[in-house]
């Protein structure tokens, strides 16, 4: 198996880890340039504002070993990227990793918007050489880039004369379209040619030999050779696809679900929800990772042990077809829990529309297991990971039940990630995420955030309230935005900046986000009228902030809405990723 990872920044250990091991792969497979190692180190390390971006990809084993990588740069602004250099191990067999990683950078700058991708390659003519015994390893280079249409260009001085800044050394310039027809422009390459030469050799504009080779693009369009090595009906790139090698985001469902449903009419917390999303996200960047049983420990570890023991032996005592509803709530002598279990609910849960069955139980446990797996792919190094989850969990508080929930997946997810560093806890589902707040009031490790509809006309309308600021060591570590009806796409924009500000002020290492679809217009739950180019704009939002980012399916009750919010959302999102 083989899978890629864009590292972002050198910061972590594992980090750290590949990026040592990119090294050592560049010492042996390129002894001779260690220069631009360190040009390579130093763009990765640098925090100053550039108009461009690095992109390192990784190609790992199912070990997580580095069997290669591929270093380029994007520019923006010219829509134009740079391959450095792309490389597997010199003392492994290739088994196509080359191919492979060089595929999935022309994917990832594709998504990006690029027009194209240069590079530099040493010649195949015998006359440009300064050591004809390279000769073999070019003309096999040129191959190999020509299967992908990328091609020398020609008509220039490129080649022809020698770089002062590269040791005298004459390269081809290869063009690759990325699939795209567009012809190559000669404006846009000697906007190119000056911009990489400033970055790559620390030329000026106006140095003599940037003008000189600027100036010798006047062939328009650029002309590009034609194929050599293979015939020109085959010299053609595979497709650049997104998502062909590609998967940003990790998913985990939790594919239990389907035992937990009620069949009574009105009840919209049903199985075809899952089912809409994952219609909704066919031919997206997101690739199933297998969910992961991790015990009761980390529930217990979240919620109170009562709460968790009842749930567990009510459900396993119902029959296949037994419904039960709190009926009696201790408003008066909580400390009095009834003997009988069925009778027990109203201690338990704050509501009379959140049944418990024989399969809740186990539902709930498949959904929690489901969030504490996307945890563990943060944890190993993930940017983003999806834990499609149902029952949902927001509303479940410490020591109580509701709002279709059982088990809080989201708030024991950021638990096990408070263990590693602080998180942040963001709440964009319609009703208030009062389980997640409650579960995290007075602590300042986790910071809780939640935009919904006040509390005064929508469930759980007892908390949710502007003022709940969080108590003890956790006050001010709590922060609420209830809106009124009618929300729309740029109102809720302006609340989610205003709670990515706090975000970033906090400085968390994690972000972990219950996302709600009922805030889209037509939700039979809700009451604002966010449409799919907004939640698109909410998942652009996040995914610019720059930390890994879980995020934890909660409501959504228009089947119409979860596929098509989902789409845009996570289209959104893998954008942001590449």
């Amino acid at each position: 198996m083989i899978r890629f990872r864009r590292i972002f920044d050198i910061a972590s250990d594992d980090d750290h880890r590949r990026f040592a091991a990119v090294t050592e792969m560049f010492r042996a497979a390129f002894p001779e340039e260690m220069p631009v190692l360190d040009r390579m180190a130093a763009l990765a390390e640098s925090r100053a504002p550039r108009d461009f971006s690095w992109v390192l990809l990784v190609a790992e084993d199912a070990r997580g070993r580095i069997l290669g990588f591929s270093f380029s740069l994007y520019f923006p602004e010219l829509r134009f990227g740079y391959l450095y250099y792309v490389a597997s191990h010199p003392e492994r067999r290739a088994r196509g990793i080359g191919g492979a990683l060089y595929e999935a950078t022309r994917e990832l700058l594709a998504a990006k918007g690029a027009r194209g991708l240069f590079l530099d390659a040493g010649p195949d003519e015998k006359e440009k050489l300064r050591h004809p015994e390279t000769l073999a390893v070019n003309r096999s280079r040129l191959k190999f880039y020509e299967r992908y249409g990328a091609l020398p260009v020609i008509g220039t001085e490129y080649d022809e004369v020698p770089n002062p800044a590269n040791d005298g050394y004459q390269v081809f310039l290869l063009y690759d379209s990325l699939d795209r027809s567009r012809p190559l422009h000669a404006r846009d390459a000697r906007r190119f040619v000056r911009r990489m030469f400033a970055v790559q050799y620390g030329l000026s504009e106006n140095d003599p030999y940037t003008r000189r080779i600027a100036r010798s693009f006047r062939d328009d369009p650029v002309r590009l050779r034609d194929p050599l090595y293979l015939p020109a009906e085959t010299a053609s790139a595979p497709s650049a696809e997104t998502g062909r090698w590609l998967k940003p985001i990790k998913m985990v469902i939790s594919e239990r679900h389907a035992i937990h449903h009620l069949r009574e009419r009105g009840y919209v917390e049903r199985p075809v929800r899952i089912d809409a999303v994952l219609r909704g996200l066919r031919d997206l960047p997101v690739e199933a990772v297998p969910r992961r049983r991790h015990g009761l420990a980390p529930v217990r570890a979240v919620h109170d042990p009562h709460l968790v023991h009842y749930l567990e032996a009510v459900c396993e005592q119902l029959k296949p077809d037994e419904l039960v509803y709190p009926e009696v709530f201790p408003i008066r002598r909580a400390d009095r829990r009834p003997r009988e279990l069925a009778s027990r609910a109203g201690y338990f849960c704050v509501d009379t529309f959140t049944p418990l069955t024989r399969n809740a139980w186990p539902a709930a446990r498949a959904a929690v297991d489901a969030a504490l797996t996307g945890a563990d792919l943060l944890l190993a190094g993930e940017r983003f990971a999806y834990a499609l989850c149902r029952p949902p969990g927001h509303h479940a508080e410490r020591a109580v039940y509701g709002g279709f929930c059982y088990l809080n997946n989201a708030a024991i997810a950021a638990h096990a990630l408070s263990e590693h560093g602080r998180v942040a806890l963001l709440d964009v589902d319609y009703h208030h995420g009062n389980g997640s707040q409650d579960i995290f009031y007075a602590r300042r490790d986790v910071y809780t955030l939640s935009i919904h509809g006040t509390p005064n006309l929508s469930y759980p309308h007892f908390a949710g309230f502007d003022d709940e600021r969080g108590e003890g060591e956790g006050k001010g570590f709590n922060m609420n935005f209830p809106l009124r009806r009618g929300v729309d796409d740029d109102r809720y924009i302006e609340v989610l900046s205003e709670a990515l500000r706090v975000i970033r002020r906090f400085r968390p290492a994690w972000l972990v986000l219950s996302l709600g679809f009922d805030i889209m217009a037509g939700d039979p739950t809700g009451s604002f009228v966010v449409t799919p180019r907004g939640m698109g704009r909410i998942a652009e939002a996040i995914g610019g902030i720059g930390i890994p980012v879980l995020i934890v399916q909660e409501g959504g009750y228009s089947v119409v809405n979860l596929r098509r919010g989902a789409r845009a959302f996570f289209r959104a999102l893998g954008q942001s990723w590449y």
